[in-house]
């Protein structure tokens, strides 16, 4: 039995709205195979690290502790970014 407290509840579904988007957005960019557009999404996922101080990527880095592997991993967004959007092909 899942105690209640466990149990997903309306108002937590809601929250997950754009999650739901933006794997939805992945499947199409990729069925579609518009490589920049996964240029967009990372520069945006750039930015919100960027803005709340810490990267979750294989494990959560933030900016205060782990200085040299955040900025490792969001200068990798931003400039993967920059070469899907030089070069899209």
């Amino acid at each position: 039995m899942i105690p209640i407290s466990a149990r997903p509840t309306q108002t937590r579904s809601l929250r997950l709205w754009p999650t739901w988007i933006a794997v939805a957005a992945l499947w199409a960019f990729a069925l579609t195979e518009q490589i920049w557009l996964f240029a967009v999404l990372f520069l945006a996922w750039a930015a919100f690290d960027i803005a709340t101080g810490e990267s979750s990527f294989v494990q959560r880095v933030t900016r205060r502790d782990q200085p040299v592997t955040y900025w490792l991993v969001v200068s990798s967004w931003v400039l993967l970014s920059v070469l899907w959007l030089a070069f899209p092909s």
